[in-house]
């Protein structure tokens, strides 16, 4: 991808983006020389990134000249985006994933109770309210939070201390 394959017409590339094709340029001239093949990988999939984003630019397909192997490509306007997250994904972390959420929902817990009962002590039944505005107010970001690699276990971790807390709340009203 050179920058100086410009044709009459085309719509100025903004600055920002002529700096990161040079910074990318100069990568993969030093990572075509001594990169491993994972580095030299990395930069394909950024180059086409780049390639992407100025086809956008320009409104036309631009080509893209992998710097390792000389393989020249058009990159389409809107095009797929490569993405830079091309490893396998690796084992499941149990045995550190579920402490993080043990860990979560014991703080999680005890924070909610001490905070409802505070409330409750203060403004009677509206803890009730407060505490589900709470509840409701977590329910889209722990959702969102579920397939995150690390983050879905505070997000398992928390959803558990709610819950558990709603259940010591609910016996305590009982008692």
């Amino acid at each position: 991808m050179e920058l100086g394959d410009r044709q009459p017409g085309d719509a100025p590339l903004p600055a920002e983006l002529q700096a990161a094709v040079r910074e990318w340029s100069a990568l993969a001239l030093l990572t075509a020389r001594s990169g491993g093949p994972n580095e030299k990988a990395l930069v394909r999939r950024r180059g086409l990134q780049l390639a992407g984003r100025v086809a956008d630019v320009l409104g036309r397909p631009v080509e893209f000249t992998d710097p390792s192997t000389g393989e020249t490509e058009s990159v389409r306007v809107g095009g797929p985006d490569p993405r830079l997250a091309a490893h396998p994904p690796g084992p499941t972390p149990w045995a550190t994933g579920l402490t993080i959420s043990a860990f979560f929902a014991i703080m999680v817990t005890i924070a909610d109770v001490a905070l409802s009962k505070a409330f409750a002590q203060a403004f009677g039944l509206l803890w009730v309210p407060a505490n589900l505005l709470v509840a409701l107010g977590l329910a889209p970001s722990l959702y969102l939070l579920r397939r995150v690699p690390f983050w879905r276990w505070p997000a398992i971790g928390t959803a558990a201390g709610l819950v558990a807390a709603w259940v010591a709340l609910l016996l305590d009203m009982l008692a």
